[in-house]
């Protein structure tokens, strides 16, 4: 080796021993999750979708060790205030806690909860709920805390502070009572020193630009149920961002250290892909939920996820199922065309997914689910599985009875109750329709 080639090796080691590249030492991630809205598996029943816990676990993996993530929650991970719905809940805070979840902002549907509920489950599920403005209703209409205003998270010498906040016009549940956000936020940042602030602020897009307007303090406002992701911008000093969408997507910010001082280098939305590996603490999580929805078998009128239909119907008291199995005697050629369509095997594609016990799922996988005389639960509901006749003609039990009284429903105005944007994606009813065809 000359000796012009050592000189420039070693000022090219010495380098690299001071930080000339890029060093994963030097970066913190700042995660939001939010809106989750009960979707521990992914979003729909294509193989293409974003989310789900498995596939954030992973993500949230990739950004690099766990020291080195701060991942926080701006809210809406419940769907509902029902036991199933509960459970579910649990599940999700469960999965969180192994991503290392720091604290989780109360959004709305959390709010339909008690609060005795809510830090109850909170506590079994070791998650730590935040709120600076939510405060719970005693019996003589005096309000107090119920959980904390905000925490302060440290990172390599980074103090961190997070503050939640929800709209006060999203709290409908008369056990809780939610203050200005603002001044909540202020009187938490008078006596909290900290290097950067964050808000976490369930509320929509406007409610978030005019609360970022307000608080020229902090540094990130982050929101919840924006519809779609917020792409970062700036409401004077504050940046604004969201993270929602049933967990589809993630809000990252990362920060680099540069002469002492940590600043962020990117900052967007990451979305859940579904081509990401999926995480096994995760699938162990999962299998464990699925485990308890199997000991639970919930009845349909106990999941939260059943409404009344018998108001729509002339005949009110007949407003019932009779079976997929009482059409065959006037309709057998229309019945052969129903075995040789998907709709037959319904059931068994959510067997093959582990799926069948879990109302979410069995509620387009079932013929007249919550409705009297159809399916009530998996242990007494066998002859309602699958998607039968009444799924699409409703119920019939006046007509089995008088063929000249008409089936309840119009039939092609059925098929977007299941086939939706995030279970059909590709749903065309005139594509679709051919395929089922029968009758006149």
């Amino acid at each position: 080796m000359t000796a012009e080639r050592t000189i420039v090796f070693w000022l090219f080691a010495f380098l690299c021993l001071l930080g000339c590249g890029p060093s994963t030492s030097s970066h913190l991630h700042i995660v939001v999750s939010g809106d989750t809205a009960g979707w521990i598996t992914p979003c729909g029943c294509t193989a293409n979708q974003s989310g789900g816990l498995e596939r954030r676990a992973s993500l949230i993996k990739s950004f690099g060790p766990i020291d080195r993530v701060v991942y926080l929650d701006v809210g809406g991970s419940a769907a509902g205030k029902s036991e199933y719905q509960q459970v579910k809940l649990k599940s999700i805070l469960q999965g969180d806690q192994l991503m290392g979840l720091e604290v989780h902002n109360i959004g709305a549907p959390e709010t339909q909860l008690s609060p005795q509920s809510l830090v109850g489950i909170g506590k079994e599920a070791r998650t730590q709920w935040l709120s600076a403005n939510l405060q719970m209703v005693n019996a003589d209409d005096s309000t107090q805390a119920a959980i904390a205003s905000h925490r302060v998270v440290v990172r390599h010498g980074v103090r961190i502070l997070v503050v939640g906040v929800i709209d006060p016009s999203f709290v409908k549940n008369p056990l809780w009572r939610a203050r200005d956000a603002s001044s909540s936020v202020l009187a938490v940042l008078q006596k909290e020193r900290a290097d950067i602030r964050i808000v976490l602020a369930y509320m929509d897009e406007p409610g978030l630009r005019a609360l970022a307007e307000s608080l020229p303090e902090v540094d990130y406002v982050i929101g919840g149920p924006t519809g779609q992701m917020l792409a970062p911008s700036s409401v004077g000093p504050v940046e604004v961002m969201s993270a929602t969408n049933k967990g589809k997507f993630l809000a990252k910010i990362e920060l680099q250290k540069m002469e002492k001082v940590w600043k962020a280098v990117q900052r967007g939305a990451v979305e859940v892909k579904s081509s990401l590996p999926r995480d096994a603490g995760q699938s162990k999580n999962l299998d464990n939920f699925l485990s308890t929805l199997a000991d639970r078998d919930f009845p349909a009128d106990e999941t939260g996820l059943v409404t009344s239909h018998s108001a729509n119907s002339p005949n009110p008291h007949d407003y019932q199922i009779a079976g997929t199995h009482t059409c065959i005697a006037c309709h057998q050629q229309d019945d052969q065309t129903w075995h040789s369509s998907k709709h037959s095997h319904a059931w068994q594609t959510l067997v093959d997914k582990r799926s069948q016990v879990d109302p979410s799922c069995q509620q387009c996988h079932t013929t007249g689910y919550g409705m009297a005389g159809g399916f009530v639960q998996v242990a007494k509901s066998t002859p309602f599985v699958n998607v039968g006749c009444e799924s699409c003609h409703g119920p019939s039990q006046s007509h089995v009875l008088n063929p000249k009284v008409k089936t309840a429903y119009l039939s092609r105005e059925q098929c977007v109750r299941c086939h939706d944007h995030e279970n059909s994606p590709e749903f065309d009813t005139t594509k679709y329709w051919s395929k089922i065809a029968h009758g006149r």
